[in-house]
């Protein structure tokens, strides 16, 4: 087996999760995969560095299970 088959092989059995952000309890973004998850992640502490807004305190992650 070629360690590109391998790799998918094993990427394919990690639990896919997806992720819903909230900022002051409203869903701001939804069913993202985690790099989306992670790049929205900067994106929006990047937005706070620069504007101050959105307020870290008030951003929540729901976890969600397999997709």
């Amino acid at each position: 087996m070629k360690f590109g088959a391998i790799l998918e092989f094993v990427l394919g059995m990690k639990r896919q999760e997806s992720f819903n952000i909230l900022c002051k309890g409203k869903k701001i973004y939804s069913n993202l995969t985690e790099e989306e998850y992670f790049n929205t992640m900067e994106d929006l502490s990047v937005e706070f560095y620069r504007t101050g807004s959105p307020n870290p305190n008030e951003i929540e992650t729901e976890i969600i299970g397999e997709n």
